[in-house]
């Protein structure tokens, strides 16, 4: 890691991590509150234009695959009000991802020689955390190189359809898809693809790269990965307990269920998280942060 990296924050941003520091000491946890509540008052407030509704910016009441979007990957939604966030759960094509990327105030590191694109507050909290881990002898590095952060759409393309294909492939061989499969998916529009493939994974036919969990716990359909917000980062020590607690220290939390190497930028102390519209979930020694949507959002 280049060590000047750690220690380039502008006074500004050395204000933010000293004030989010200091309330992990004072902060009284907030009631529970329903995710689709924060975040139509978060994103309503931010919103141009037409009036917002929830449905427009994901149509969870009508389209499954919005539903599990939201679900598996919505936690970045109820991000710190420094965070920019997208005006739908679901960009649509490359242009629409280039269009709101380029409306972020992003920052470019470099880990280990890698480099790293995240927005820039995000930057200057992993930084912190870094450089906290080093003090105790620890490293956190990126997985798989730059993707590890900032993703383009194309990233996000390649990374979807490099676990649909092996798998289509895979189930074909063991005669639970027909050979027909292939044409029937790619006759399909994008979004009709990740339905199908939703259909097939309810029927025990999973496309994660070991084929026993859904793709959705392995990569995330184009549009939809909070890489794309560039507030994500895969964590190559993730196992390590002490790697993750300073992690959360400095807002970065799990949020999807089954990928552990993914933390999510969300800039609040732990005990803030509920009054947020998250809820835990505890898998083995991991816990995980996701939406707590009210009855009539999780039809």
């Amino acid at each position: 890691m280049n060590s000047s990296n750690v220690r380039t924050f502008s006074l500004p941003l050395i204000f933010i991590l000293l004030l989010f520091g200091s309330l992990d000491a004072v902060t009284q946890p907030l009631r529970p509150a329903y995710f689709d509540e924060v975040v139509e008052k978060r994103l309503s407030s931010e919103s141009v234009g037409a009036e917002w509704t929830f449905d427009k910016f994901c149509p969870v009441s009508t389209d499954r695959v919005a539903l599990h979007v939201l679900q598996s990957y919505g936690s970045m939604f109820v991000a710190n009000q420094l965070v920019r966030l997208p005006q739908t759960c679901i960009l649509k094509g490359e242009g629409e991802v280039l269009r709101f990327q380029k409306q972020l105030e992003k920052k470019k590191f470099e880990i280990n020689g890698v480099q790293i694109t995240l927005q820039t507050v995000a930057a200057a909290t992993l930084e912190s955390a870094i450089a906290e881990a080093a003090v105790v002898g620890l490293q956190i590095t990126p997985l798989d190189g730059a993707i590890a952060g900032g993703r383009s759409y194309g990233d996000t393309l390649m990374l979807w359809n490099s676990r649909v294909f092996p798998g289509m492939e895979f189930w074909i061989k063991r005669g639970r898809l027909p050979s027909e499969a292939r044409n029937e998916l790619a006759r399909l529009g994008l979004q009709q693809k990740v339905a199908k493939i939703l259909e097939w994974e309810s029927q025990g036919i999973f496309f994660s790269t070991d084929r026993t969990r859904s793709i959705f716990t392995s990569t995330a359909p184009p549009g939809t990965s909070q890489h794309l917000a560039l507030i994500a980062f895969d964590v190559v020590e993730y196992w390590n307990p002490t790697v993750r607690a300073i992690l959360n220290r400095n807002g970065w939390f799990q949020t999807v269920v089954d990928d552990p190497v993914h933390f999510t930028f969300l800039g609040f102390p732990e005990s803030e998280l509920p009054g947020r519209g998250l809820r835990a979930v505890q898998k083995g020694s991991r816990q995980y942060w996701v939406p707590n949507l009210s009855s009539t959002s999780a039809q």
